[in-house]
């Protein structure tokens, strides 16, 4: 869990957390002073959490900031030979 939520804060991700409470939230994590909590910036507000509250992280990553494969080059790309008269 916690190597999520590092993970989250570091590549400026979103995540959902859910609560031990059973309760959910959705927002950007930052860290603050206190070791112990994270911040929650939420479309409601910013919200703090005791890291013992949290019992599930899932982070979202947005497909567009995923790195796409790059195309193989076809055999006759690479072989390209030029003929000089």
């Amino acid at each position: 869990m916690m190597h999520e939520l590092k993970m989250a804060v570091t590549l400026e991700q979103e995540v959902v957390i859910r609560l031990d409470s059973g309760d959910t939230m959705r927002g950007l994590p930052k860290w603050g002073a206190d070791p112990k909590k994270v911040q929650l910036h939420t479309v409601e507000g910013a919200f703090w959490f005791l890291l013992e509250e949290i019992v599930h992280v899932t982070r979202i990553i947005p497909i567009d900031k995923i790195e796409k494969p790059r195309q193989e080059k076809t055999q006759a790309k690479r072989d390209r030979s030029y003929r000089i008269e």
